[in-house]
């Protein structure tokens, strides 16, 4: 095929001629333009009442995304409504909690008030139970005290010898039990 200058140009002409008119008719064929000679006479009231909305294949697919995306939006919501009311029970249920714990915490406290009165309460009756038992075994002679004393604890025994005033009754007492035991004594009212 051989095309000169002139057919080039021919085309060319017949192209841009006959664009407009091609794009007018696939206006009319699509229903997106049309002509009207004469306006019809409507009442204002019922155009005002009836509106026609034209779609095009692009409008509807819009519609339909925009739709889509819409309910997406609506679901999402919902969702995190739903999760706000789950965190409101969960706070509340926190806070419910909380309160009981600092509860607890007072009713503790003042048990363990309760409970160092009552230890100190005992604390002040054993020291006075030592005392009358440093007091009886002062009173007695040494060997005799040394004697019953053999059998307690060494804590304990420490704890009658300081309760005697007398340091050479002391002394006698603690001569007279056996030398391992009056060590460990010995050690025991020296310690801080």
């Amino acid at each position: 095929m051989n095309l000169k200058m002139k057919d080039f140009f021919a085309i060319a002409v017949v192209t841009v001629a006959t664009f407009p008119v091609l794009y007018l008719v696939m206006l009319f064929v699509t229903g997106a333009a049309r002509i009207e000679f004469q306006r019809p006479k409507v009442d204002t009231e019922k155009q005002r009442k009836v509106e026609v909305v034209k779609q095009s294949a692009r409008k509807d697919s819009l519609a339909l995304h925009n739709s889509k995306t819409f309910q997406a939006l609506q679901l999402e919501r919902a969702e995190l409504e739903k999760e706000r009311l789950r965190l409101r029970e969960q706070q509340d249920r926190i806070n419910l909690l909380q309160s009981e714990v600092e509860q607890q915490q007072k009713r503790l406290a003042e048990e363990r008030e309760k409970f160092e009165t009552v230890v100190e309460k005992s604390d002040s009756l054993g020291s006075k139970k030592i005392k009358d038992l440093a007091k009886m075994y002062a009173a007695m002679r040494p060997s005799e005290a040394a004697t019953i004393l053999e059998t307690l604890d060494d804590r304990m025994v420490a704890k009658v010898l300081k309760g005697i005033s007398d340091d050479r009754q002391k002394a006698k007492i603690l001569g007279s039990l056996p030398t391992a035991k009056a060590a460990r004594i010995s050690k025991i009212i020296g310690a801080p």
